[in-house]
């Protein structure tokens, strides 16, 4: 598969509330970079629903905390996103979603609207979301990269119109 053919930009959104989030993300955003990819990582607190129509490749990485809401730092952008529904048609993503089977119902509630959401407004669901339940282990971030190579290959077959 020639990686090279995806475009070489990637955002890595972070929704965090304890830094595990941030962790899984920063080793994404590494293998990223080996496989040749320029990876965004951007804090969903400094994040805006209007700059995702300006990549093409976006993964989120982010928890569902306590009862199935967003991490604190991501609930701004969860209430905006809605009323700006940005046209997101060239986007293809995918979703690493951090919680824990404790909290049933609400496992990974917040991952899976988001992802809902943005198939709404157009993406392309690259690759099914990726759940890590609990606090990562490296066994989760190795599981996690395995991923990652998986929708880099998924974004380089992603059409260049």
């Amino acid at each position: 598969m020639d990686l090279h053919a995806a475009h070489p930009d990637v955002l890595i959104l972070v929704g965090t509330q304890t830094g595990n989030s941030e962790t899984v993300a920063d080793a994404v955003a590494d293998r990223l970079a080996d496989l040749g990819f320029d990876a965004h990582l951007v804090d969903m607190a400094e994040a805006y629903p209007e700059m995702l129509a300006d990549y093409r490749q976006l993964i989120v990485v982010m928890c569902t905390w306590s009862d199935g809401t967003f991490p604190d730092n991501g609930k701004d952008f969860e209430e905006a996103l809605p009323g700006v529904a940005p046209d997101l048609s060239r986007v293809s993503f995918g979703i690493i979603g951090l919680g824990d089977r404790d909290y049933h119902p609400y496992y990974q509630t917040a991952a899976i609207w988001l992802g809902e959401r943005l198939q709404e407004y157009g993406a392309t669901e690259a690759r099914a979301m990726h759940e890590i339940d609990g606090t990562p282990t490296p066994d989760d971030v190795a599981a996690a990269l395995t991923w990652t190579d998986a929708i880099a290959e998924a974004f380089a077959q992603t059409p260049a119109s």
